[in-house]
């Protein structure tokens, strides 16, 4: 994914700096030249702005009326960006550099037009050569020819004078002199050589000429250098050479996910006939990146997916872990080789009224969040309105369009512009979502996971061919690395669970009934369990979690329950939970072994003494069911269950003895034999039993 936008990023960059306003209108200007008025007026009729027509439709709001007022009169007024150079060569052959006009990046802009100096726009026929290594392209207008052409020079002589000609940051054409200062191999297999010259090269000037001191054409200027004034031209012998009528797609792409230390490379190469429509060229390109695209992933997925999770000795470890995961984890793999789940290091939290909450952080390239609606948005509606959706995470998160010297915050994107639903491989329903923002040429797109309350997303924002041709399949491969807990009050799971068409396939085997001040009952294929309000508390206020983890169930990795927490009130720690443990593998290691026979043996905490701590008590135990040894022996079990119940405060020892006691009644364990815990198939959670009370999230 990376690697497809680094290489369909950088041709559009130039074009961002544009997109907020900074073209300017057409002219000739020089700078420190020694070209005599014959050769200016060649330049003046020959070498073109490159542009593209600003957006007429914008889908944003904003907090109040942009300033178009800050930017210059000639910015505000022009109907055009203006994204690179161009010049002609002959009567009816212009050339510029690939790169500028770009065809295969997918972006809004779907047709690009030269302008000349007096201001008069024409639009591209035919594309007559391209090559994407060299960086150059030929083609012809349609309905019109140069009133001049530049002569060539294909055989130019180092250490000579040069000038650059181009639309330098965007503000009418320049020439800028300098030396020609030497030859540079061309980077994978110097096949041929970059023309490296000292003259000044702008954002803009891509795609014009770089002239001897006579005035011909020796190269097209590209790009700058990065750490100094050598900047770099493609020489004109090289676009003269290339056969007519053939577009040449030559690239080396380098594809990796941020998650995962693993890479594919592979070099693209593709001919495709020529002559086209810049349209018919554009489509054809981009369906060739996207199915390129598409293959290297797949590639890079198969040829590592002994070591991918959840496959390979790195995966043993996060089977025996559990985590708290109401904020969206991301699975990846640590440097010590092991895969773990990861969150943002720093998140941010943002109130949208009416109980409403936007937490998010970014982790690589992805922006990772926690919405939970406001309270008068009902549940159907917050799933179902793409517009009501975004515009609460702009209002969370902000979000701005700068205008000159100010940031005007923006307040909607709209709707959906695509509006689709994606499975992942553990049965979990993604509603997918993009926005187009016209006016920059990005789209927005969005994987929302509903969760009780709200919904989990992960967001990316880039250049709208990238978000295509990369983003949106990063994400689906994501999602199937996603670490989640859902969690809600019990008025929040009712509507959550009536949404039916959006649960994840596990929630077909669940048994979740609320009523309040009578009964509550979870069932499952491993598990049941009940109570009423003389044990605990059922009202729209109390809150239920599942923890959910991946482990082997049958030969194949599953994402089931791992933790069940239930709570009397959504703001006290008072409440009972009930944890899923799997005898560890002894590479492991001696504290898993040990914490496995302390919970099996019912050594403390798991041996029903309630103690003090974060000001609640606790008090846990080991549920046996079957075959018990005493503390001596270990019972030949692989799975086993703790039970859990919090005091608020500080509560005796009978008390908390005495509730923990009336909720294992009704608690029913299905797995309880060696044969029936191996069909189960389940890992441990993470060690350390119920040392550490679990906090109420959000």
């Amino acid at each position: 994914m990376k690697a497809l936008r680094n290489i369909l990023l950088v041709v559009w960059v130039f074009l961002f700096l544009y997109l907020i306003g900074c073209a300017g209108l057409p002219g000739t200007a020089s700078r420190s030249t020694t070209l005599n008025s014959r050769v200016m007026d060649a330049i003046s009729d020959a070498v073109y702005e490159v542009v593209v027509l600003k957006p007429t439709k914008d889908s944003l709001q904003y907090e109040k009326p942009l300033p178009m007022d800050l930017l210059p009169y000639t910015i505000r007024t022009d109907k055009y960006y203006s994204i690179g150079t161009a010049f002609a060569i002959s009567p009816s052959e212009f050339v510029s550099a690939a790169h500028v006009l770009n065809p295969g990046n997918g972006s809004q802009f779907k047709e690009i037009f030269l302008r000349d100096k007096e201001g008069k726009v024409y639009s591209i026929d035919k594309i007559l050569k391209y090559s994407k290594n060299r960086d150059f392209i030929v083609f012809s207008l349609r309905h019109a020819a140069a009133k001049r052409y530049l002569p060539l020079n294909k055989t130019p002589r180092l250490n000579q004078k040069v000038y650059a000609v181009g639309n330098a940051l965007g503000e009418g054409i320049v020439v800028r002199d300098g030396l020609y200062t030497s030859d540079t191999p061309e980077e994978e297999e110097g096949e041929w050589k970059w023309i490296r010259f000292s003259a000044a090269a702008s954002p803009g000037n891509s795609g014009g000429p770089l002239l001897d001191q006579n005035g011909n054409v020796i190269g097209i200027v590209l790009r700058k250098s990065p750490s100094e004034n050598l900047n770099y031209a493609v020489p004109i012998l090289e676009v003269l050479k290339a056969r007519q009528n053939v577009a040449v797609v030559q690239t080396k792409v380098r594809y990796f996910l941020d998650n995962m230390d693993m890479t594919k490379r592979e070099t693209l190469k593709k001919e495709v006939n020529l002559p086209k429509t810049y349209g018919e060229l554009d489509s054809e390109l981009n369906m060739i990146m996207a199915q390129f695209s598409d293959k290297l992933l797949k590639d890079l997925l198969a040829e590592n997916q002994d070591s991918l999770f959840p496959n390979g000795p790195g995966s043993t470890r996060l089977f025996h872990k559990s985590y708290e995961a109401v904020f969206p984890h991301l699975i990846m793999k640590g440097k010590d080789g092991n895969w773990d789940a990861y969150y943002p290091s720093g998140t941010r939290d943002a109130d949208l009224g009416k109980n409403g909450r936007l937490m998010y952080g970014n982790l690589a390239s992805t922006v990772f969040m926690y919405v939970r609606k406001p309270d008068d948005i009902p549940l159907e509606k917050f799933y179902g309105d793409s517009k009501q959706f975004m515009d609460l995470i702009l209002k969370g998160g902000g979000r701005s369009r700068a205008i000159g010297t100010e940031n005007i915050k923006i307040t909607s994107i709209g709707s959906a512009f695509e509006n689709y639903r994606f499975t992942d491989s553990y049965g979990r329903i993604w509603m997918v979502r993009t926005w187009l923002t016209e006016y920059n040429d990005t789209k927005v797109v969005t994987f929302s996971l509903p969760v009780p309350g709200g919904c989990i997303v992960m967001m990316r924002t880039d250049q709208t061919g990238n978000i295509d041709q990369g983003h949106i399949p990063d994400l689906k491969v994501f999602s199937d690395f996603i670490y989640v807990s859902y969690y809600g009050t019990f008025k929040e799971w009712r509507e959550f669970l009536g949404m039916k068409d959006l649960l994840p396939s596990i929630f077909s085997t669940l048994d979740i009934h609320i009523r309040n001040n009578e009964v509550f009952r979870y069932q499952s294929k491993r598990l049941s369990l009940s109570y009423g309000p003389d044990i605990l508390k059922i009202s729209d206020h109390s809150d239920l979690r599942l923890d959910f983890g991946y482990f082997q169930d049958q030969g194949k990795t599953v994402w089931d329950i791992t933790n069940i927490a239930i709570g009397e009130e959504r703001y006290n720690q008072t409440g009972y939970t009930v944890s899923r443990k799997m005898k560890p593998q002894r590479e492991l290691g001696d504290q898993y072994q040990s914490n496995w026979e302390d919970m099996v043996e019912q050594k403390f905490p798991y041996n029903r003494s309630a103690y003090y701590k974060d000001k609640v008590t606790m008090i846990s135990t080991t549920h046996h069911q079957g075959n018990k040894s005493g503390r001596g022996d270990v019972p030949s079990v692989s799975s086993l269950y703790t039970v859990a119940f919090i005091g608020q405060g500080n509560v005796g020892q009978k008390e908390m003895d005495s509730k923990l006691e009336a909720f294992m009644r009704n608690l029913v364990v299905y797995e309880n034999t060696e044969d029936n815990a191996n069909r189960a198939g389940l890992h441990s959670m993470e060690i350390g039993g119920f040392q550490r009370h679990w906090k109420r999230p959000i």
